[in-house]
């Protein structure tokens, strides 16, 4: 293969895939910049560049993919910090301690940030014991315009693609709406709803049990709020939401808070806000 040739090859198939990281894999800033330099450097091979000037090359593409990547990032941070001062008030969906696994407006922290429909989504996890059969609870007043149930429970796993999970990525799942928005409440145990479509149901009502169904890795309870009542990734915009548990005021939660939970016994405080 001529040099001059496999240079451009290599340089186009850098660019395409740099492009598509900073677009759709926003977490993966480290790839971002192995493939910058791999860009780079192909023009060495491409234009036949002595070493020096191909090293000063890498340098500066690493410098504007990193200057691009903070800017971005900051105003991300800012545009959801500010959606985020007029929440929706929920109640914990919870009947003890939960942590949040993932949510908040730093990509590294929240991988839901590039769907619009899940801008302010969070995973929980239990803060002690496994999340897996837990009781999962209504977390306002409002109708079931959605009840999913059938798919199977996976063991845990570092890999969330398997096999039927295509289009199918919120595994068994309750859908609450109220006014103008749906609450979802995802990755529920096969078998396990006690709801159905078009019943209204009060906040702390349980819906189901926490699993490990649809795109997930472990078990936990993915929740988000969105303008649609039904499914629409990347079509429908998320709504921004602050949880109450019995602790405090109302709180818009971020990566590793805690959020407590309301026994069933306990009196159910009315949702306000939706």
């Amino acid at each position: 293969m001529e040099p001059a040739f496999f240079g451009f090859a290599l340089a186009a198939v850098a660019l395409v895939a740099l492009l598509v990281g900073i677009r759709y894999v926003p977490r993966m800033r480290v790839v971002w910049v192995i493939w910058a330099i791999l860009l780079a450097e192909s023009a060495l091979v491409f234009f036949g560049l002595p070493a020096m000037l191909g090293a000063v090359i890498g340098v500066v593409v690493v410098v504007t993919v990193t200057f691009v990547w903070w800017w971005r990032g900051r105003e991300a941070i800012r545009t959801w910090r500010e959606a985020a001062r007029e929440p929706l008030r929920l109640r914990s969906p919870f009947v003890d301690r939960w942590r949040v696994a993932a949510g908040g407006p730093y990509l590294g922290r929240n991988h839901h940030l590039v769907a619009s429909d899940q801008r302010f989504a969070y995973d929980f996890i239990r803060v002690r014991g496994d999340s897996f059969d837990e009781p999962i609870l209504a977390p306002c007043d409002g109708v079931v315009t959605a009840a999913v149930d059938g798919m199977p429970d996976f063991p845990p796993s570092r890999n969330p693609d398997r096999p039927g999970v295509a289009g199918r990525e919120l595994g068994n799942y309750v859908a609450i709406t109220s006014a103008d928005v749906t609450v979802f409440l995802c990755h529920l145990r096969l078998g396990s709803l006690a709801v159905r479509v078009d019943e209204w149901i009060a906040a702390g009502t349980p819906v189901g049990r926490c699993g490990n169904s649809g795109r997930t890795t472990r078990a936990h309870l993915h929740l988000h709020a969105q303008d649609r009542p039904a499914y629409a990734p990347r079509t429908a915009h998320g709504v921004p939401v602050a949880f109450t548990d019995g602790v405090g005021a109302p709180r818009v939660l971020g990566f590793g808070d805690v959020l407590d939970g309301y026994p069933v016994s306990e009196p159910v405080p009315t949702a306000s806000g939706l």
